[in-house]
Formats: C-alpha cells, structure tokens, sequence
C-alpha cells in the first residue's frame, strides 16, 4: 500500500511539473529534425512525416513529401567538404530555384506522376474530410504548380522537359480543383494568429530579453497602437490592378498576401506626424526622380527608439469557382524591434545591430493538432535556412547564398551597408523602395484607416486572377 501511495505521489507531483512547465512542444526541437552539427535544419529520413494524418504512409502525406522534401549536396561551410542532406518537410516554401534541375530528373518527374495518378484514380480528395487539411494541401499543390508552370512560361529547360511538366501541370490543376473550397468553408477557417494568443506560449508584451517567444496582441486588432501601412492610393493613380502590390506579394504569385504593421512608441497619431514630416524633409525628389526609386536623404527625420514593425503572411484559398480568396491563417509573421536606431552594437540585441528579429513559421503538424500555437513555431535564431523569396531568373539551385541564418538575411536587405541602413533607412517599406515595378512611385508610405485594412488580401486577388500563371491554371482545366 505504501508502495503504490509513492508511486500515486511521484505520478501526482511529475503530472503537476509538466503543468508549471507547459506543454513540451512549445520548447523542445521537432525530433524529426538534426539540430546540430553539419546536419543542422534537416530531416533524420526521408520517409514521408505524419503531417496530414498520423499514418504517415497516408496518400496525402506521401503525396506531400514527394513535392516538399528533397535530398542535396552541398557543404555545410562555404567551400567545405559536401554532405548529403535530406531538406524541407514542414516549411512553408516549394524549394524550386530558377535553374534547378532536379524537378526535371525522369526518376523525380515519374514519381510524381504516379503521386498524381493514384491520387486522381482512387479520388484523394475524398480522403480527408477537413477543411483546413484540404485548404492547405491546396496551398501546397499550388505552390508546386506555379512553380512548374513558370519554368514552362520562360522556357526553361529542353522540349522534353517543358512537355513533362505540362503533364504534370495537368495533373496538379485537377488536384486542386478537387480540394476546392465552397465560400463558406473559406470564411470558417481559423484565425490562426487570435490562437496563437489564446495559447498562452507566447510573451504579449514588448520583451527585454530577445530569447522570449513575442507575438503582440494588439497587431490585427487595435489600429491606434498597430498601424497598417500601404502605397494604396487610388485617388491619384489609375493602375490599380498592377500596383500598390508588395514585393513579397509578388514574389509569392499572389498565392499569399502580406500585410505590413508599425506601431511607433506614442501610438497612431506619432507615427501619422512622422511620415508627414518624413514626406516633407526627409526624401530627395531630384535623385528619385533620376532614379525611378524614392531615396531618403541621408539626414531624414529619424524614427523613435522602440519602433517596432511586423511583416505578417497571410494564406490565399481557391473557391470553387477557381477564385483567389483571402483567409485568415498566418505562414509567417516577422517581427522587428529597434533597440537602437544607429545600428550599435553595444546594445543587447540578437542581431548585433540595435535591431532584435523574430520569425515564426507555419508548422502544419501544430495547425492540424488542435490549433496549437495558431500552428505557429519561431524559428531557431541561429539556424540556418533558404530563401526562395526573391530568387530571380538566374538563382542557381538552392539560391545563391545557400543557407544563411536569419539575422544574416535581414541585416543583408534592410542593414546593408550598415553606414546607410539603420534606423529609417532600413524600412524598405516607408518609402517603396521596389521602385515604379514593385508598386506606384508615391513617396512615404499612407497608414490605412481600421475600414480599409481588408484591402491587401482583395487586391492581392485580383492581381493574380490576371498573371499568367492563374490563366494556365484555368487553361489546364479546360476554362
């Protein structure tokens, strides 16, 4: 009796400690993940993972694993010795570069076709009955589709290659067709980022220390303290359907939609004041003008330490009529605060540059278990990850910086070179900087009213319903 007592006891006492230390996914490292060494950020196997469903030989997990995880060879260091690596799994991104040709390889394109045939012969679509499973594996497919496509639109490759992934393409446009969504089920998908709040993993409040999770509970829904901005100003430009769209929008084909926040110290009306000023004092018109940018002078009004901005990615949806819908669950949020704004380093920042950033990421294992977290990890500050986003025509495979930490990433666009890019300058988003072909050349950026902040996600639909890849998409389905 004793006995089983002490063991009620230790059972009662371990159970209370899991409670006083939370749940153990908010801060252990995915296990299917290496987390050091020259294997560092990727996969233990190559066996599908228990995404969609926990079988993990489960047609959709199968199905997902063939498009997003891939093996390379490349050093762990630069100019170090190679090393086999299994990439990707849950990430948000499709790892195709420009000059990739491993999506071209006869013994990939077979693999997928047969993917793709067992899934449109046994109706896969029919398998999982959910809503927010079918709409995220359409964003997969999508993905895999624009990318396959856009290789074909610029005529990459050799006749063969253009005509297998035109079969694939086909394929892909019928899988997600099937998985559809009637408007009304897109208008109940979560709002992923009002869980990632309620969850309780996350510090609410501007934190000191840069190693404590952050997301800000006011970013989507108090405008005073969190303003939207934008370049929308359809009142003195008449090119609404390709402009006043965000490079990351663009870069995405629109299969996202983002959404840029400042919240200044003082609130709304300081930051309102600021960019009056900033318009007034702070921009050499001759040189934009010369240019085709807008440059900030190099004595711009500066913005207040504390400044803080979030970049936030949304998800787009297909309806069943093919349409692009806006939802409300987050792929990223990117979260930046000013310790400083001269880019020093004696401040106590993550960066080493006065600026402490944050990502989080969408993990789809979390969104399907329950909403945990809002699906939403942070991902390590010194791991090093790809960039697909802003890849060109001429990107090598796996991009021309290969993995690079985050830090790395920022500092390089928005702190390089750090004479010229601290403080205001380093917001490419204040004054445009993508130029007449990233948007309408119209100064400082216009914070958006509380009513117009549903326009990002409508226009960023728009757009895409007249770039040519929707049109293939539509082409490919007989439309």
């Amino acid at each position: 009796m004793r006995c089983l007592i002490q063991l009620l006891r230790g059972t009662f006492i371990g159970i209370a400690l899991l409670i006083m230390a939370g749940p153990a996914w908010a801060s252990e490292p995915d296990a299917a993940y290496y987390h050091d060494g020259p294997l560092a950020g990727s996969l233990k196997s190559d066996k599908p993972l228990p995404i969609y469903v926990e079988n993990s030989d489960h047609l959709w997990n199968r199905l997902f694993a063939a498009f997003y995880m891939r093996p390379s060879n490349l050093p762990s260091v630069k100019g170090g010795k190679r090393i086999q690596r299994i990439e990707g799994g849950d990430v948000i991104d499709f790892y195709g570069w420009s000059k990739t040709t491993y999506w071209s390889e006869p013994v990939v394109t077979a693999r997928l076709n047969r993917l793709l045939d067992e899934y449109l012969e046994q109706g896969g679509s029919a398998m999982i009955d959910d809503r927010l499973r079918r709409s995220v594996l359409l964003r997969d497919m999508w993905a895999a589709y624009d990318y396959f496509i856009g290789q074909n639109i610029r005529r990459k490759g050799t006749v063969s290659d253009r005509a297998t992934r035109d079969v694939l393409c086909r394929k892909l446009a019928r899988v997600i067709r099937s998985l559809a969504l009637p408007n009304q089920a897109i208008g109940m998908l979560p709002d992923t980022y009002a869980k990632a709040l309620a969850s309780g993993q996350f510090n609410t409040a501007t934190p000191l220390n840069p190693k404590q999770n952050y997301l800000p509970t006011g970013l989507l829904t108090k405008p005073d303290e969190w303003v939207e901005i934008d370049f929308f100003q359809p009142d003195i430009h008449e090119d609404l359907s390709n402009r006043f769209i965000t490079l990351h929008t663009r870069s995405y084909r629109a299969r996202s939609y983002f959404r840029i926040f400042y919240r200044f110290p003082e609130g709304r009306q300081q930051l309102v004041q600021y960019l009056k000023l900033l318009d007034q004092e702070g921009i050499d018109w001759k040189r934009a003008a010369q240019n085709g940018f807008i440059f900030l002078k190099k004595d711009a009004p500066q913005i207040p330490v504390g400044t803080e901005v979030a970049l936030v990615q949304f998800m787009m949806a297909l309806n069943r009529e093919l349409q692009p819908t806006p939802t409300r669950i987050v792929e990223s949020i990117r979260m930046r605060n000013y310790v400083s704004t001269d880019g020093s380093e004696k401040e106590v920042t993550n960066t080493g540059h006065g600026m402490n950033v944050m990502e989080y990421t969408l993990k789809r294992q979390l969104l399907f278990d329950n909403l945990r977290a809002g699906g939403l990890r942070r991902e390590p500050d010194n791991e090093e990850l790809y960039r697909v986003i802003f890849q060109g025509d001429r990107d090598p495979d796996w991009g021309h910086d290969g993995r690079t930490v985050l830090f790395q990433q920022c500092v390089n666009c928005h702190m390089s070179p750090k004479a010229t890019r601290t403080g205001v300058h380093s917001f490419a988003s204040i004054v445009n900087m993508g130029g007449f072909d990233a948007g309408a050349q119209l100064g400082v950026a216009v914070p958006l009213s509380p009513e117009k902040s549903t326009t990002r996600g409508r226009r960023a639909a728009k757009w895409k319903t007249g770039h040519e890849t929707y049109r293939r998409l539509l082409e490919h389905l007989g439309r």
